[in-house]
């Protein structure tokens, strides 16, 4: 090609050579054609308000699959079984009259919530969901018209209410909806807020710590799923290096001829079948291209940069990566104290669904005229570890026995040291 076809800082005419297809947009520009508008976007402005908060999480929790596993698991995990023990001037009994009024209550109270009988544990689920990704708890108790008990318990929205403090401290629940807003307030009123602060009583989320981390994941998810769905198979990358211009040839013609031997080199890679080979001149150079490049494969890359991701997520809402499933390769013992550590937190979160239960129960007893205390205690011991608490428990009678024959203790003690290893 000669050089008054080659644009000068002097004379900036665009050269023939830009003027053919590998110039132009879009020319060799394939695309997957897959719609992206519906990806979601981070902005930190509007991160703000409750209500808004409680529907990013629900919405987090419904289409991110390692959000569902952290709800579904701290709930399940907080949920344990259970049952109510009875009391009489702080003297355990036993009435089964008062175990089937209130297994007739809490029966109503999930027909009421769900649609079906049940029982407490079927509240426990759904009541720990709404505290670990809401941020707290909220509903309303009806008495029956004659006084005789609860009528029914229903929780609120918490995507619709808002929860104030009036100076007293009485809790005022705000519930919108298609007809305004509307507010309750009263000793019927059940509000707890799971691990609230002094500055807002609405409770947090134990996803407040994870928004921005599970946004960033998701993007790399999607940009991994991009980069190995274009690399996934070896492509042909086809070179065309442009034709050289002809002794008395017009620069019109020059374009013409080149742009049909591009076209016609294009759609000979186009139509290609698995089985042909491709023919051209020696200007048309054809190299493989795929998942593997000079410096290996990206797979180990890929899952480095997921596998920080996860554990952000784990670390912000307080869980083990093995506990949602992610093994990497922890030694027994560790994932033994993980455990642990995890089961203390539970008892803790207990504390609510305990307070809430006792409310209701206690309630429900005393309108129907018992004089006893009903008091739910959960219980965490799993089958897995049953031989490690059987030996626990062991070694503590041993311990028992051998002070009541030092004479450190007195039988009556002993007796009842011991009945609480049964």
């Amino acid at each position: 090609m000669k050089n008054e076809n080659i644009a000068s800082a002097k004379n900036p005419v665009p050269a023939l050579v830009d003027m053919i297809r590998p110039r132009q947009a879009g020319a060799v520009s394939l695309k997957s054609g897959i719609n992206r508008t519906g990806r979601i976007s981070f902005a930190s402005d509007a991160y703000r308000g409750h209500r808004f908060r409680v529907r990013l999480y629900r919405f987090m929790a419904d289409s991110i699959p390692l959000i569902n596993s952290v709800i579904w698991t701290w709930s399940r995990l907080a949920a344990a079984p259970g049952r109510f023990q009875f009391f009489r001037n702080e003297k355990a009994v036993d009435d089964m009259q008062a175990r089937t009024i209130l297994d007739d209550l809490f029966r109503r109270l999930a027909r009421s919530n769900f649609g079906h009988g049940g029982s407490e544990a079927d509240l426990l689920p759904p009541f720990f969901q709404s505290l670990f990704l809401d941020g707290s708890i909220a509903g309303r108790m009806s008495l029956r018209e004659d006084l005789g008990g609860v009528d029914y318990f229903k929780f609120f929205d918490l995507a619709r209410t808002e929860i104030r403090l009036s100076k007293a401290g009485e809790v005022i629940a705000a519930v919108s909806n298609e007809a305004g807003e509307r507010t309750y307030s009263g000793d019927d009123i059940f509000y707890y807020a799971f691990n609230a602060d002094l500055a807002d009583c609405q409770g947090r989320s134990i996803l407040t710590a994870v928004p921005f981390v599970s946004f960033v994941e998701q993007q790399l998810v999607d940009d991994m799923q991009r980069s190995m769905h274009n690399a996934g198979y070896h492509r042909l990358h086809v070179k065309i290096a442009p034709p050289e211009k002809r002794e008395s040839e017009s620069d019109e013609s020059y374009m013409t001829r080149a742009n049909n031997y591009f076209d016609d080199t294009v759609s000979m890679i186009k139509n290609i079948e698995p089985e042909d080979n491709p023919v051209t001149w020696q200007d048309v150079a054809i190299e493989y291209i795929g998942p593997r490049t000079q410096g290996g494969s990206k797979t180990t890359s890929w899952y480095i940069n997921h596998r920080a991701m996860v554990e952000e997520v784990c670390s912000g809402t307080n869980l083990a990566p093995f506990l949602l499933g992610y093994s990497y390769n922890a030694t027994t013992n560790w994932a033994q104290f993980k455990y642990d550590l995890v089961m203390r937190q539970v008892a803790t979160v207990q504390n609510a669904a305990v307070t809430f239960l006792n409310w209701l129960a206690n309630i429900e007893l005393a309108l129907r005229g018992f004089d006893l205390e009903a008091r739910w205690e959960f219980s965490n011991d799993f089958s897995v570890l049953a031989g490690e608490q059987a030996e626990v428990k062991s070694r503590e009678a041993e311990r028992v026995i051998d002070l009541f024959k030092a004479g450190l203790i007195d039988k009556d003690t002993a007796s009842r040291a011991a009945a609480r290893l049964v």
